[in-house]
């Protein structure tokens, strides 16, 4: 039974990866140069995909990023060079057998790793900002769903008058960091946990609230949070209700909520909340232990 889990987990982790790496690379040539800060965070994610999927592609790449790096110094004939090779690494990708390209997971894959390109340089131009309108308005059943829904309305908003202000550039480059929880002004080149449908604004008032906790705690057992709760007079349900008052998301919850049952229950709650007036409040573990006693 564990060889069939791994093998399930193992599977399902390289078709993410495989789907996250041809879609950062997409959002790192996007406008049409490639970067010094791109090659770096290129480097640091594919040591990190080595550490779950031991594949030709991701080895060879690698070891061309880290020769390009060795000697501190990215020439304009590597930039073209590597432009170029990351395009055919893309085909070499999808000839692989048996990776999923095709489900709705893939998709969301897909999504998550073109933002995290995107954001590879810690900014947006306009170019790339228009090439993910081009690539939101092609796949039509994410940019009806959230979270490719949310982005898909920030990116035309920000469109509608033909000029994009910085203002604009960086609230769209927030909400990608949110969504990925890739935040590289602090260290995290591929983050646990998505912050984009937490609210901010919420009361400290536990006593006679209802929660319900969801994905994995930094505290601990999901029982020793839901005591903590209680004992500060509020109340635990297990499903997502229009009665609730609050969704709480564990800190250490999967990079790959939306694919997951917990992910299930923040997409439950946020179509509560935004599409249906709800009162209820998605908030973080840090937010819930920020007012416990």
């Amino acid at each position: 039974m564990e060889d069939k889990l791994y093998i399930f987990n193992y599977t399902q982790n390289r078709d993410k990866l495989f789907a996250n790496l041809i879609s950062i690379i997409d959002g790192i040539v996007a406008d049409g140069v490639v970067k010094d800060e791109e090659v770096l965070y290129l480097d640091t994610w594919l040591m990190e995909a080595q550490q779950i999927i031991k594949n030709g592609v991701i080895k060879s790449l690698s070891a061309r990023v880290s020769s390009i790096l060795a000697d501190g110094v990215i020439t304009t004939e590597e930039r073209e060079d590597l432009k170029q090779h990351l395009h055919a690494i893309q085909k070499d990708i999808l000839d692989i057998p048996d990776v999923d390209f095709y489900s709705v997971e893939s998709d969301l894959h897909l999504l998550n790793g073109l933002c995290k390109g995107l954001i590879s340089d810690r900014e947006l131009s306009e170019n790339e900002i228009r090439y993910l309108d081009w690539w939101l308005t092609q796949n039509g059943a994410l940019k009806k769903n959230y979270p490719g829904s949310h982005l898909y309305t920030l990116v035309k908003e920000i469109l509608s008058d033909g000029v994009i202000t910085p203002e604009e550039s960086a609230s769209l480059h927030k909400a990608l960091v949110d969504f990925t929880g890739c935040d590289l002004d602090s260290g995290v080149v591929d983050g646990l946990a998505t912050r984009l449908p937490v609210d901010s604004d919420f009361s400290s008032d536990v006593d006679g609230k209802i929660f319900c906790l969801t994905g994995v705690f930094m505290a601990g057992k999901r029982s020793i949070v839901e005591g903590r709760i209680k004992l500060a007079g509020g109340h635990i349900i297990s499903n997502i209700t229009k009665k609730l008052d609050y969704l709480v998301i564990g800190t250490l919850s999967s990079r790959d909520w939306k694919f997951s049952s917990h992910g299930r229950k923040i997409e439950k709650a946020i179509s509560y909340r935004d599409e249906e007036g709800a009162k209820l409040k998605i908030i973080s573990e840090e937010n819930l232990f920020e007012f416990l006693p």
